[in-house]
Formats: structure tokens, C-alpha cells, sequence
């Protein structure tokens, strides 16, 4: 495994701290351990990284599919990570993952932070080019970190 990327996931990421991680490189993933339910479920987390953003999935594994639980958003404040948008389900709300859904989810995610930090600066930008820039940065994290 890459040493810096490990260090990163490991050491900087608040949402991961004490927890082991595993690289899948098939998903292109970074996974923990995770902990089996009463029920049977099994919950565990998975996270993509790039050197400006984290999406981290809150997934459960039920006997016949994969739950997309949430979605976090953390960006890099120095060494450091912080959380810039949550997003979660459950009940009757419950999604089956798909990784295009958990994609374009993330997408407005950080779309809507990016929309947030302009009004308070008092900027604008065209709509079509922030979806785009979310797009492109939340795709980042999807290229293949590992051989």
C-alpha cells in the first residue's frame, strides 16, 4: 500500500481514527473492518480520497443487498480534515447502493457546501461550471490511487 495515502486515511481522517483500513483494489476503495448487527448486517465504512477531498460511505450489508446508510464530505484544513456536508438514511428511507447514485449524490453535496461559501463571500458563478467543478473534484477521488 502507498505510505502516504495509508497515512493520510489513517492519521487524518477524524471519521477513521483507530480504525483498520484494507484497500480493495477492484472498488477502488479504501474499507474498514466494519461490525456484524444482532440482526445479522454487517456495517463498515468505505472512502475515496484525492488530496483535496474525502467521501466516506456509511454502507450496511444485508442478506440480499448493499445500503448506502450516508454520505460524508470532509475537506483538508492543512493536516488536518474537516467535515463540510453530511447526508443520511434510514427507515423507510433506506437506498440500495449503486455506485452512480453514491456519486451523484456526492456531487450535490459538495455542490451545495460550494454554493454556501459564495454567498457568505458575496461571489457568484455560473451555475453549469460549480456543478461541473463539484463533478470534477468528487471524480478525483475516484481515479485508481493504487496499482
Amino acid at each position: 500500500m502507498n505510505t502516504a495515502l495509508q497515512t493520510i486515511a489513517a492519521k487524518a481522517l477524524p471519521a477513521l481514527s483507530g480504525e483498520s483500513l484494507t484497500y480493495n483494489a477492484a472498488k477502488n476503495v479504501f474499507l474498514t473492518l466494519g461490525y456484524t448487527s444482532a440482526a445479522g448486517n454487517m456495517y463498515y465504512k468505505a472512502v475515496r480520497l484525492s488530496n483535496r477531498l474525502v467521501v466516506y460511505y456509511e454502507l450496511g450489508q444485508g442478506y440480499a443487498y448493499t445500503f448506502l446508510n450516508g454520505i460524508k464530505l470532509f475537506c483538508f484544513d492543512g493536516p488536518k480534515t474537516r467535515l463540510i456536508a453530511q447526508k443520511s438514511w434510514g427507515g423507510c428511507d433506506y437506498r440500495i447502493f449503486s455506485e452512480q447514485y453514491a456519486k451523484e449524490q456526492s456531487i450535490l453535496m459538495l455542490k451545495g457546501f460550494l454554493e454556501g461559501q459564495l454567498k457568505l463571500q458575496g461571489a457568484r458563478i455560473n451555475e453549469q461550471d460549480l456543478a461541473s467543478f463539484a463533478r470534477g473534484m468528487v471524480e478525483e477521488t475516484q481515479h485508481k490511487q493504487l496499482a
